[in-house]
């Protein structure tokens, strides 16, 4: 799965609908919105966890291969 990707797309996500939220007056789609927004949130986190994780065996890759070169 492309972390990065889904990553840059739950953040548009998120900052559409605050957008759109701000423009509309109607509660109960705002309300509704909302929910998405929470979701989305979420799954931002969840996936911002993974991409940590991506790059941090990333950078431990790059050491190691750093470490080998040296010695």
């Amino acid at each position: 799965m492309d972390y990065q990707s889904r990553y840059d797309e739950l953040d548009e996500i998120i900052d559409s609908i605050d957008i759109l939220v701000d423009k509309i007056t109607d509660k109960d789609y705002i309300e509704r919105l909302n929910e998405i927004k929470f979701d989305a949130q979420n799954e931002l986190d969840e996936v911002s966890d993974k991409l940590q994780e991506e790059y941090d065996r990333e950078e431990k890759q790059r050491e190691k291969e750093y470490w080998e070169g040296v010695i």
